[in-house]
């Protein structure tokens, strides 16, 4: 299994250097915005659920409503190692955020790791793509300073889109896996057409990945061993306040080793065409149910 590797003491540098950086440096909760998208950080780099802007693209929010569900999952030698998440306020690789430097936004670990020896430096930037069109990228890089050898590493993502409670269209999202393995992306999109889908953008083929529709919760964090074992495939998963998620089998990391990975955030609102569809299949609705009440 190959992994982008880099060296203990390359990797120490680089965290003492941005530890050292933090102190200056503006601390989370951290927006950066570009063109018509919003992502505001909170220090463990899940997205902050205490302003108005938790992940937000033209001038819709989509996770910071209702029960904010935004989080981080991480696993090794056959357990959990941390789990990181919005709802209760938890920071466990006593990570800092500090930005916006040049439209990105980085989470890194303070030397130490919470006590676990695990280091996370996690980017989040807006791609110049991507302004206009609703893109948020995030790119993980890990580091074993355990003091030994590491098995079965995995790591989950997910959070709860809530895009169409603005539009007063409730909490519910039509939830679809689009696609599997290097391909890996899960899609929420609400009634009126609003999409946020969670998207690997790893090419390393050594990795196994896996998208994951929560039929059990919408706020809660998922096991990644459970989405990895789970074998979720291609299609629709119904019309429900569900998480989504994506989970990461990064197998063996050496001590003093590292290895990257990244997804993305991609925010879509309904083509012209689709949302008056929308809008009239809403309205022959509310039609039909007056005229049962009138019958």
């Amino acid at each position: 299994m190959k992994f982008e590797l880099k060296s203990h003491i390359s990797k120490a540098v680089a965290l003492a250097l941005c530890s050292a950086f933090v102190t200056a440096a503006q601390a989370a909760p951290t927006t950066i915005t570009s063109g018509l998208t919003s992502a505001t950080i909170d220090d463990a780099g899940y997205f902050y659920s205490g302003g108005p802007v938790g992940l937000s693209f033209a001038g819709r929010e989509f996770v910071n409503l209702g029960t904010f569900a935004s989080n981080w999952s991480l696993n090794a030698n056959g357990g959990s190692v941390a789990v990181a998440d919005e709802v209760l306020g938890n920071n466990p690789l006593a990570t800092v955020a500090f930005g916006p430097i040049a439209g990105s936004i980085s989470v890194v670990t303070n030397l130490g790791g919470g006590g676990s020896g695990w280091s996370l430096t996690e980017t989040i930037s807006i791609p110049s793509s991507g302004a206009t069109s609703g893109h948020v990228a995030v790119t993980i890089n890990l580091t074993n300073n355990t003091g030994s050898d590491a098995t079965g590493v995995q790591w989950g993502v997910g959070l709860d889109p809530d895009q169409g409670v603005p539009a007063g269209l409730g909490f519910g999202t039509t939830n679809d896996i689009l696609g599997l393995a290097g391909s890996a992306a899960v899609r929420a999109t609400s009634l009126d057409g609003w999409s946020l889908t969670l998207a690997n953008t790893t090419s390393a083929s050594a990795f196994s990945i896996a998208g994951y529709v929560d039929p059990f919760s919408c706020c809660s964090p998922v096991d990644p061993a459970v989405i990895l074992s789970a074998g979720q495939g291609i299609g629709s998963y119904g019309f429900a306040d569900s998480s989504i998620n994506l989970a990461y089998d990064l197998g063996a990391i050496a001590n003093g080793q590292s290895v990257s990975f990244g997804y993305e955030y991609i925010l879509a609102v309904p083509e012209p065409e689709t949302y008056a569809m929308l809008l009239a299949g809403l309205g022959l609705i509310g039609f039909s149910a007056r005229r049962r009440i009138g019958a």
